[in-house]
């Protein structure tokens, strides 16, 4: 029969036999389709996506993870000196900085290690610096130290203050605020700057200078 030739209703029935013989072809060649169409959406559905890691955690390597337990002092990023004193700046350039220096080594940061604190002079403090960066801010005045990060009054706050530039003074700085009998609050401002992302990298793992020498095969990683 010539579809041209066909009235109207044949075409319809034609149009419907070749859909259904299709359908049955399909159903032959896949039965399960649909049941694994369906197993499909349920796995995907649940933690399809693979662990997310901390970027400043256990990406590569040990991480060292009993000296965050016990480190008893804080990190802080010292500005009161740098040249370039906007936070995020010099935050975000120095993350990169400290993740070569522990990757090349063949190491991991700490689950949750960060920089804790802000620390700038008074004189060259500026509340737009910190735009952008959920981190306490601190500024050193003629009183004290004191907590920036709120627009009230400031008050000197009983903080010891180590300001570190080298790797001696970091760890004769570590093993005074890390004796037993060491109770006061303190913190290490440690520079983003120079030597900065290496004095980071022994500030957060706890390992020493001669345990994140960057392994050859690592260096460029």
């Amino acid at each position: 029969v010539s579809c041209s030739n066909a009235a109207p209703q044949m075409k319809t029935c034609l149009a419907i036999l070749l859909l259904l013989q299709l359908a049955g072809a399909w159903q032959q060649r896949s039965p399960n389709h649909a049941q694994r169409g369906l197993r499909s959406k349920m796995c995907m559905s649940k933690d399809w996506r693979p662990e997310t890691l901390d970027p400043l955690g256990k990406a590569f390597g040990d991480d060292n993870a009993a000296w965050h337990a016990q480190r008893k002092h804080q990190l802080w990023l010292d500005l009161r000196t740098s040249e370039n004193t906007f936070a995020q700046m010099a935050v975000t350039k120095l993350f990169y900085g400290v993740r070569r220096v522990v990757d090349e080594a063949g190491r991991a940061l700490p689950f949750g290690s960060k920089v804790e604190g802000l620390l700038f002079a008074e004189g060259r403090y500026d509340r737009a610096d910190t735009l952008g960066q959920n981190i306490p801010i601190y500024v050193e005045t003629a009183a004290g130290i004191v907590n920036a990060t709120t627009l009230k009054q400031w008050k000197p706050l009983p903080v010891e203050l180590s300001a570190v530039t080298s790797r001696e003074e970091l760890k004769a700085a570590e093993g005074g605020f890390m004796r037993p009998d060491w109770t006061k609050d303190s913190a290490i401002a440690l520079p983003a700057e120079g030597d900065g992302p290496f004095l980071w990298a022994m500030g957060l793992t706890g390992l020493a200078e001669e345990q994140l020498v960057p392994h050859e095969s690592n260096i460029g990683a």
